[in-house]
């Protein structure tokens, strides 16, 4: 007992003595809050690092990690036109309710036809997030090529994309017309519009292209190589015979 407590009464002893023990228990509760607290804190942390490594993992399935000269050889999985032996090959990305992109329609499909012994065109989806039906377009175009229609469902939605892709919201029922008009079955074509491997195929495009740098569309490779978008159909048409003299 010091000399100041020494001077108390028993009463403001005893005082004394309680309010210790009040403070003790005090702070014994709250160092068990903190652990209770940490230990929380660290059961969520490792919950979440065990989701991003799950969607790591899950990415690197879809898209996994390849150079760019291997993105952009021809994959066996490839929408493709023209002759798949030609020295020359011209890679499109393109989002469908994109208007340059539907500009640049006929250009591509005349040079496909007027090259198709020389050329190999090879059509890869890239729906950009600020439009609202891209996402939508492909998927339904994507579901087409199952049925073996993909460039019909190609041409039909850049030859129809006023009417369609100005809807201030997807509407999957203008493509299940459209899906009519190609007398497709159309039981499995919503399947295949809702079903997860088709969103897959698309996404799978979309991510490889972020890995090659593509951020607009259309966004054209010649021979493996990313060109400036030609004004016009003969300046487009003379890269293309500067690459078959190549």
């Amino acid at each position: 007992m010091d000399i100041e407590q020494a001077q108390l009464t028993k009463k403001e002893r005893i005082e004394l003595k309680r309010q210790n023990k009040e403070a003790k228990r005090e702070l014994q509760l709250r160092n068990k809050k903190a652990k209770k607290y940490l230990a929380v804190s660290f059961t969520a942390l490792m919950a979440i690092v065990a989701i991003a490594g799950l969607w790591k993992l899950s990415q690197q399935a879809v898209t996994p990690s390849l150079t760019d000269s291997e993105i952009l050889q021809v994959q066996e999985d490839d929408y493709k036109k023209g002759n798949t032996d030609a020295g020359v090959v011209l890679v499109e990305y393109l989002d469908f309710e994109c208007e340059a992109c539907g500009a640049y329609y006929p250009l591509v499909k005349r040079l496909s036809e007027e090259y198709k012994d020389d050329v190999l065109l090879v059509s890869r989806y890239f729906p950009l997030p600020n439009h609202r039906n891209g996402m939508t377009s492909a998927l339904a175009v994507e579901a087409a090529g199952k049925q073996g229609k993909y460039w019909e469902m190609h041409d039909i939605l850049f030859e129809q994309q006023k009417n369609w892709g100005e809807q201030s919201s997807p509407n999957p029922a203008i493509f299940e017309r459209y899906a009519e008009q190609l007398d497709l079955n159309m039981e499995q074509f919503k399947q295949d519009v809702d079903s997860q491997a088709v969103k897959d195929r698309v996404v799978k495009d979309r991510n490889l292209a972020n890995q090659l740098g593509v951020n607009a569309t259309p966004t054209f490779f010649l021979n493996g190589e990313k060109i400036q978008n030609p004004r016009g159909y003969e300046a487009f048409k003379s890269l293309i015979d500067k690459a078959l003299a190549q």
